[in-house]
């Protein structure tokens, strides 16, 4: 028999700061709640190619590092696609989606985000 299941913790919102704020050639970086075993961490917002907004986990899918490597720059020369500034993978804006490097075919950890009254707000199931 199945032990029954306790409910589940409501999600953590973090307000990031105003969607006006976000422009196609920046991340925006947005500190989180530090887990037990996760001390630090932080998402980036960025636009798509449609202009939609997205959030990621700041990791590579490759090594647990920061994509930007603590420099804050996010993008390749063409401004297309998420750089690893660790080993040079490229992640696609929209889907996180790694076409090129060690981590080609893994994804980037999505973060839910929703925009309320015009601020950014993610949304963590942790």
């Amino acid at each position: 028999m199945t032990p029954p299941v306790g409910p589940s913790a409501p999600p953590i919102e973090v307000r990031a700061g105003p969607a006006s704020a976000l422009d196609r050639d920046r991340a925006l970086v947005v500190p989180l709640p530090a887990l037990p075993w996760d001390m630090h961490r932080e998402a980036i917002v960025v636009l798509d190619d449609a202009g939609v907004a997205r959030a990621y986990l700041n990791r590579c899918k490759h090594l647990p590092v920061p994509l930007d490597g603590g420099s804050r720059d996010f993008f390749d020369s063409t401004r297309r696609y998420l750089l690893c500034g660790t080993h040079g993978a490229l992640y696609e804006r929209g889907s996180g989606y790694c076409i090129t490097g060690p981590c080609r075919g893994k994804v980037l950890t999505a973060i839910d985000l929703r925009i309320d009254a015009g601020e950014l707000v993610l949304v963590l199931a942790e």
